[in-house]
């Protein structure tokens, strides 16, 4: 081999890595690209399903369709809420606050419209005194989405103590 074909081929050799070493070298940063708002997606559901409320691994409230197809009752989507959350939601992570009463309890159980609509009586099967804050805006989120009253109605939660307390959905806190 000459002298000079020698040369180039010591030149060829080391251009490639000289050219890959250097052709990944700094590389400016961007800010944040905005690009709109996020997704949103469309259920093919009732235009007001039932739903209930139960309490997601952070501790917020969380909606759960009960069913599509069929309106029920508040009086039913209700002891649906006390028997707590089924096996998906359970899968889910999800869990309540709201203790399960015994079964000849449920009896008594239902939600009524009062006032021409401008408040609802949730009528429990244990006492209201000892739920906590999150049990109570269970059951006022429950009622609240089942009655389908707009505006918001007042709801009064009715226990076997015999008292009756205000309470209000707060589904973010």
């Amino acid at each position: 081999m000459t002298p000079v074909r020698r040369a180039l081929a010591v030149a060829a050799a080391l251009t490639g890595p000289v050219l890959l070493a250097t052709g990944c070298g700094s590389i400016a940063t961007t800010g944040v690209v905005e690009s709109g708002s996020a997704g949103t997606v469309s259920l093919a559901t009732l235009p007001y399903p039932d739903l209930l409320y139960f309490v997601s691994p952070d501790g917020g409230l969380v909606p759960v369709t009960v069913s599509d197809q069929v309106r029920l009752t508040p009086s039913v989507v209700l002891r649906m809420l006390l028997a707590g959350p089924g096996t998906t939601a359970r899968d889910a992570g999800l869990t309540t606050e709201i203790p399960v009463p015994d079964t000849k309890e449920y009896v008594a159980t239902g939600i009524t419209a009062q006032d021409n609509g401008k408040s609802l009586k949730v009528v429990l099967p244990f006492p209201v005194e000892p739920l906590s804050g999150l049990a109570r805006r269970q059951l006022a989120c429950t009622a609240r989405a089942t009655a389908h009253i707009d505006p918001a109605p007042r709801i009064l939660l009715a226990g076997t103590d015999g008292k009756e307390e205000q309470t209000a959905c707060e589904a973010g806190s």
